[in-house]
């Protein structure tokens, strides 16, 4: 099974999230809890779920 990084806490894990956390910044991939508190950003921006188990 792969996993990522979580481009915010560093954490590694097997499930990601693909989020832009603000306007024109990059797409970065992080885990459920760090998407879960940068929900609230005005220009948060999901763009889909990444699983290793998949790939």
């Amino acid at each position: 099974m792969k996993s990522k990084i979580c481009a915010t806490c560093k954490k590694e894990d097997t499930v990601m999230y693909r989020v832009q956390m603000g306007a024109n910044k990059p797409w970065v991939f992080c885990c459920k809890s760090c998407t879960e508190k940068n929900q609230s950003l005005a220009d948060y921006k999901y763009g889909g779920t990444w699983k290793g188990k998949r790939h």
